[in-house]
C-alpha cells in the first residue's frame, strides 16, 4: 500500500475507534526509537515524525487561518479542479483552506523574487509536513505550522504565519544551496536537507514534488496583488499559461486565429484549433485576478477579446473590444486589473478593467506616444506598470506614479528601431532589449528610477525580439530574422550577458513561455507553420519540431 494510503487508513481507524492517544503513544515510540530528543537548535532533528502518518484530513489537531481574509470562492473553485488531478497524499482532499494555506506561501515564493520550482520545492515539504494545515498545537515536541518548524525558527506567531514560515524556509535553502544552486538539485533532496527527518522519511517530499507543481503553478497567476505580477509578450504568436499549470498558445493566421494547449502539465500539444476572430491579428495574453486567462486580437480594421469562462476552462465567443490598430501590449496592475495598450496612426491608447476581472473602460488617449509604434509593458518591482513604444524614428517610455495609479508623460527612451521585448531581472529592476539594422541593444535599470545607457550586444540584425527567465531567474533573449535564430542569456542572475549562440534557421516570429515546471518553451514560425524548441532540462534543449500539425503559415 502506498504511503498516502497507509496514512488515510491510519486517520480513519483512529477517528473510527477514538484511539487518539493510541496513536499518539505509537508515533512518539517511533520517534523515540529513531533517536533521542532533538538538539533544541539549527544543529539538531528539524522535523518530528507523528505528523508523516497523519493522513490529509488530519487528527484533530487545531488550526488557525493562512489568509486573515478566510479562504475565497475562486480558492473552492481551485480546489475542485486540483482534485482529480492530483495522484499523492492530496488527492480529493483539497479544499478551500488547503487552497488558501498553498496560495499564501506562493505568494511569499512571489514576493521573495523566486520562481514556480521555489514555490513547488515548498508546498511539496508542508504537503508532506502538515497535508497543508496549519497546525495551531505542537504535533512533534514544539513543532508548529504548515512547515511544521520547532520553536528555534521563530516564536508561535512567526511559525504560525506563511510568509514568516516561509521565508524562514528559504533563508535555510539558500544557505544551504548558494548562487541558487536549489534549482539544480532535485525537489525531494531540497526539501529532505532542509527539514532533516530520519533517513527512512528522505522519499517522501520526491512523492508529493509532482502534485505540489500542480499545485504551486496552478496558484502561481492568481495569487494576490502584494507581489508583481509580469506579463506576457505580444505578437502574431504569444503563450499563457492557464491557471492549471498548462501553456496555451494563439497563432494569427490570414483568416484568423489558431490555438493550441497542453494536454497535460508539462506535457505534449493538442492540434491546432481554429477559433476565428481577426485576420492577420496581433496578440496579446493576459490572465484575470480569478486566473481566468484572456486574449486580445487587433487587427488593422477591428479588435476583439475572447476569454476562458472558467479558470483552465472552455473559451467564450469573440467580443468587440475596439477598432482596428497596430500593435498591443496587456499587463496587470497590482490589484489584478487588466491593461490593455494599443497604437495606431495618431498615438498609444489604452483601456483598463474597472475591477479585477470585471468590466472595462473606454478607450483613452495616452497623450501622445509614437504612431505605429512596436509595444511592450513590464511590471517594475513595486508592482507599477511601464510601458515602451518602439517606432521607426524614435523609442519613449510611459509609466505608472503610482501602484495601481495615473500615468507620467511620454518621455524619450531612445532612438528609431525594428523590435523590442522587455523583461526582469531576478532583483526586480527591469531590462529593455530592441533590435535594428546594426544588431541588438539593451537597457536596464540601475535604480528603481533610473536607466544605464543604451549597450550593444552584437547579435542578428532587423530581429523580432522575445525575453524569458530560466529557473534560476536569468534573463534569456531570443532573437529571430529571415535567416537565423539566436539566443543569448545572462549568466547568472542580474548579471552581464553571455555572447549569442545559433538557436536555429530563420522565421517570421518568436515567442517564448515557461512550463509549470520552470523549463522555457520556445515558439518560433514561418511561412510553413509555427515550430517549437523547448528546454530538456535547465540548460539542455530539444531539437526543433512542428508543434502538433504546423499551425497557421505566417509569413
Amino acid at each position: 500500500m502506498a504511503i498516502s494510503g497507509l496514512c488515510r487508513m491510519f486517520t480513519r481507524l483512529a477517528f473510527a475507534a477514538g484511539i487518539w492517544a493510541l496513536v499518539i503513544g505509537m508515533t512518539a515510540s517511533v520517534a523515540s526509537a529513531a533517536s533521542p530528543a532533538p538538539v533544541p537548535g539549527p544543529g539538531g532533528d528539524r522535523s518530528g515524525v507523528s505528523r508523516y502518518f497523519s493522513g490529509p484530513q488530519g487528527f484533530a489537531i487545531p488550526t488557525v487561518p493562512c489568509d486573515p481574509a478566510g479562504p475565497s470562492a475562486t480558492d473552492g473553485i481551485m480546489a475542485d479542479q486540483l482534485n482529480p488531478q492530483l495522484q499523492a497524499k492530496m488527492a480529493g482532499y483539497m479544499n478551500a483552506y488547503k487552497v488558501s494555506c498553498a496560495r499564501k506561501v506562493t505568494q511569499a515564493v512571489k514576493d521573495r523574487g523566486l520562481n514556480q520550482r521555489a514555490a513547488t520545492i515548498a508546498i511539496a515539504t508542508v504537503i508532506v509536513e502538515s497535508s497543508l494545515n496549519n497546525y495551531a498545537q505542537a504535533v512533534d515536541y514544539t513543532s508548529l505550522g504548515l512547515f511544521q518548524q520547532q520553536d528555534w525558527w521563530g516564536t508561535r506567531e512567526e511559525r504560525l504565519d506563511p510568509a514568516y514560515a516561509t521565508n524562514a524556509f528559504f533563508d535555510e535553502v539558500e544557505r544551504m544551496y548558494p548562487g541558487g544552486s536549489w534549482n539544480n538539485e532535485a525537489i525531494g533532496e531540497v526539501c529532505w536537507h532542509v527539514q532533516r527527518p530520519r533517513e527512512d522519511l528522505r522519499g517522501l517530499y520526491a512523492i508529493e514534488a509532482g502534485d505540489a507543481a500542480l499545485i504551486a503553478n496552478a496558484l502561481w497567476s492568481g495569487t494576490s496583488a502584494s507581489g508583481p505580477q509580469h506579463p506576457y509578450a505580444s505578437g502574431r504568436v504569444t503563450t499563457g499559461r492557464s491557471a492549471d499549470g498548462r501553456l496555451e498558445a494563439f497563432a494569427a493566421g490570414a483568416d484568423g486565429v489558431y490555438h493550441a494547449w497542453q494536454t497535460a502539465v508539462n506535457g505534449d500539444w493538442s492540434q491546432w484549433r481554429f477559433e476565428g476572430g481577426p485576420r492577420n491579428a496581433q496578440l496579446a495574453v493576459a490572465a484575470n485576478a480569478d486566473g481566468r486567462l484572456e486574449v486580445f486580437a487587433l487587427s488593422d480594421s477591428t479588435f476583439d477579446h475572447m476569454w476562458q469562462t472558467a479558470p483552465g476552462g472552455s473559451w467564450s465567443a469573440w467580443a468587440n473590444f475596439g477598432g482596428g490598430g497596430y500593435r498591443l501590449a496587456a499587463g496587470n496592475n497590482a490589484d489584478g486589473r487588466i491593461e490593455v495598450f494599443a497604437s495606431n496612426t495618431t498615438g498609444v491608447f489604452h483601456r483598463w478593467q474597472t475591477a479585477p476581472s470585471g468590466g472595462w473602460a473606454n478607450w483613452e488617449g495616452t497623450a501622445g506616444g509614437p504612431a505605429n509604434s512596436r509595444l511592450a509593458i513590464e511590471t517594475a518591482a513595486d508592482g507599477r506598470l511601464e510601458v515602451f513604444a518602439l517606432s521607426d524614428a524614435t523609442f519613449e517610455h510611459l509609466y505608472q506614479t503610482g501602484v495601481n495609479g495615473g500615468w507620467s508623460a511620454w518621455e524619450n527612451f531612445g532612438g528609431g528601431g525594428h523590435d523590442l521585448s522587455a523583461g526582469y531581472n531576478q532583483d526586480g529592476r527591469l531590462e529593455v532589449f530592441a533590435s535594428n539594422a546594426n544588431g541588438v541593444f539593451h537597457r536596464w535599470q540601475t535604480s528603481p528610477t533610473s536607466w544605464s545607457d543604451w549597450a550593444g550586444m552584437g547579435g542578428i540584425t532587423n530581429a523580432e525580439l522575445t525575453v524569458a527567465r530560466s529557473a534560476d531567474g536569468r534573463v534569456e533573449v531570443y532573437a529571430i530574422n529571415a535567416n537565423a535564430a539566436s539566443h543569448a542569456w545572462q549568466t547568472r542572475p542580474n548579471a552581464p550577458f553571455s555572447e549569442w549562440e545559433t538557436f536555429g534557421g530563420g522565421g517570421t516570429e518568436i515567442a517564448a513561455g515557461a512550463n509549470a515546471d520552470g523549463r522555457i518553451e520556445v515558439l518560433a514560425t514561418s511561412h510553413a507553420g509555427v515550430y517549437h524548441r523547448w528546454q530538456t532540462g535547465f540548460s539542455t534543449w530539444s531539437e526543433w519540431a512542428w508543434l502538433n500539425d504546423a499551425g497557421p503559415a505566417m509569413s
